[in-house]
């Protein structure tokens, strides 16, 4: 099948009419925004390899001169617009404050589970992933990149738990281990599930077992810490 029939219809953003010519100081922002955003999709639909500025321009209602003084070539862009996602992610994740300390880490597991599970999020690190071979150190910056964002939300929420009279005896919660219990958090709670979508294209089913995992997964993290579960 040739390409263009292959290539998915990419939903038209709700944009006012666009304006010929340099936008004025206060519309920049609001320019800049439209081509990152327009920039999501296309990357999302068609990978890194498959987007043009063209269409991003066009979807944008951007020229390309303006795309261009922005951000230097696709690369920059591609990197920004996903950074730029996992830290409008970091705005949905809260603090976890009520509960048995059982409880307040499910309800931590639940809520990094869901910041990651998001059909735009899996889409990114699709799009990631295929340029692993073609262009490695793009991929592996933006990997780590977007690890250290996630990594940053989870130690704000364990250190939170962590100053629980109950935990404080526990070596895993010291503060200088931390950093590292926290990684092993993650990877039991999210790790799973992040691969399970990656290997399905609807993420319903995915969306659907994700809490009852994070709350098995919170619950065997904290036995292992060496938590009595008993109380």
């Amino acid at each position: 099948m040739p390409r263009d029939m292959a290539k998915p219809k990419i939903k038209a953003l709700k944009t006012g009419t666009p304006r010929r010519g340099r936008p004025p100081r206060e519309k920049e922002g609001e320019v800049e925004e439209r081509i990152l955003e327009a920039a999501l999709h296309i990357f999302i639909a068609r990978g890194y390899e498959g987007a043009s500025i063209d269409e991003i321009a066009e979807l944008a209602k951007a020229g390309k001169p303006s795309i261009y003084a922005r951000f230097t070539n696709k690369e920059t862009l591609f990197r920004e617009v996903v950074l730029r996602w996992a830290r409008r992610s970091d705005d949905m994740v809260g603090s976890v404050t009520s509960g048995t300390i059982v409880e307040r880490f499910q309800s931590a597991g639940i809520l990094i589970v869901q910041r990651a599970i998001r059909t735009e999020t899996i889409g990114l690190i699709r799009s990631v992933i295929g340029e692993a071979t073609r262009h490695p150190d793009l991929a592996t910056t933006i990997h780590y990149a977007m690890r250290a964002h996630g990594k940053a939300i989870a130690i704000e929420l364990l250190a939170e738990l962590a100053g629980a009279e109950e935990l404080k005896s526990l070596p895993a919660f010291a503060p200088e281990n931390l950093q590292r219990t926290t990684t092993y958090f993650i990877d039991l709670v999210l790790l799973p599930m992040i691969i399970s979508s990656l290997f399905h294209a609807d993420l319903s089913p995915v969306k659907a077992q994700m809490e009852d995992h994070a709350r098995e997964a919170a619950s065997f993290f904290l036995s292992g810490c060496g938590y009595r579960m008993d109380g």
